[in-house]
């Protein structure tokens, strides 16, 4: 008996057979199933749920820096608290919307003088360039670039709404090809066929955030978890969505169940690609999912919980990563550039020396971080390349 697909309830033919993320490519799922959606049901979705779900989530994607099959996610644009514009990029990097250009005369003609976010960004530049002056040499103009960095004067303040129909739409899917995969027979899982067949159809989900139905949550993880549970005792058979941890919601895919019960969890840390081993409850009876549809699940301190337990610690990992990545580099300046002997004991006038060259390099990301002024972050600095060179 061939299997009908989920979205137009057609026959699924061998040569019109696809593969169905479970958790969508786009952010960071790994594992598909086939017998689910014809191709072109497949792509229209792709193109339209699971963009809009891929929207909606590339913030946290990228500040978590996921890691995805193919490609790489998007940057994209946002605007700070002090009003700049600039590309958020992988792991919460910020950089140039578009190359600076100052275009002065001489006695050649004109000099270009070109400040990019990005080595990619610079060179679409000069390729763009090359085609008016093909004597541009790209490389040889990329390897005497100058690497600057600075700090956005603002604050990043990221959008991290999540719902309506298309992400809403996607989520069900998952859910639906997870119970698929696990010998669940999506005839019996009505509702979500109903909501992805029909326009008008009734959304089957609602978010969840009075507690954990999580069970030994792994800390500081912004996992994705998709859950089923079929349960003849009461019919239901139910699932959980949850991507990055933060934005969770449990489906009622079918009701009327009459075979034999089924559980399956698939959980990723999207970070890295990796399976986890969760556990998740779905002990919920029909009068439960009512008082989920109906918003009396969902919690406003509880939703704030959910962000806090992985925002924080990622953006203290980041942070952490650039103090010591800022350090290092500033130390090897100082090192190169004190004209200190090699192998020599160093002396006061070298340590000294060294202290300056090291404050000159850190004090700008010390002056980001902590919003002290120069003067004061560059005393800082000095403090720690003077406490680095007195027990070294």
């Amino acid at each position: 008996m061939r299997p009908n697909c989920a979205i137009c309830g057609q026959d699924i033919l061998k040569e019109d057979d696809s593969e169905e993320h479970i958790i969508s490519r786009a952010i960071g799922g790994r594992r598909a199933v086939r017998g689910l959606l014809h191709v072109a049901c497949n792509n229209k979705a792709g193109q339209t749920w699971d963009a809009e779900l891929e929207r909606q989530l590339r913030p946290l994607a990228l500040h978590f820096g996921v890691r995805r099959q193919r490609g790489r996610t998007p940057r994209m644009e946002i605007v700070t608290t002090a009003g700049e514009a600039l590309l958020l990029g992988p792991g919460g990097e910020l950089s140039m919307v578009r190359p600076d250009i100052n275009r002065t005369p001489s006695p050649e003609g004109v000099r270009l003088q070109v400040t990019a976010g990005t080595f990619e960004q610079a060179r679409a530049f000069l390729e763009s360039q090359k085609r008016k002056n093909p004597h541009i040499d790209i490389e040889e103009t990329l390897a005497s670039a100058q690497v600057r960095r600075s700090y956005a004067k603002g604050v990043v303040q990221l959008q991290l709404g999540f719902g309506g129909e298309q992400s809403g739409r996607s989520l069900v899917k998952s859910a639906l090809a997870l119970a698929h995969h696990a010998g669940v027979p999506i005839a019996g899982c009505q509702d979500a066929l109903s909501y992805l067949r029909h326009v008008d159809g009734t959304p089957c989900f609602g978010y969840y955030y009075v507690g954990d139905l999580v069970s030994a949550r792994p800390a500081a993880t912004p996992l994705h978890c998709v859950a089923v549970e079929a349960n003849p005792k009461n019919g239901l058979v139910l699932g959980y969505t949850e991507f990055f941890g933060v934005h969770r919601a449990v489906v009622c895919l079918g009701r009327g169940y009459e075979g034999a019960p089924v559980r399956s969890v698939y959980a990723i840390d999207p970070r890295i690609g990796e399976d986890l081993d969760l556990s998740v409850r779905l002990d919920f009876e029909a009068a439960d999912i009512e008082a989920i549809y109906d918003y009396r699940m969902d919690d406003a301190a509880g939703r704030q919980e959910a962000l806090g337990q992985v925002f924080g610690p990622a953006l203290q990992a980041q942070q952490a990563a650039e103090r010591d990545r800022v350090f290092k580099e500033a130390l090897d300046y100082a090192w190169v550039n004190c004209g200190a002997i090699r192998d020599a004991m160093l002396t006061p006038k070298d340590m000294a020396r060294i202290a300056q060259l090291f404050s000159e390099r850190a004090a700008p990301w010390i002056q980001h971080v902590a919003g002290v002024s120069e003067d004061a972050a560059r005393g800082q600095a000095k403090a720690f390349a003077d406490h680095i060179l007195r027990t070294a």
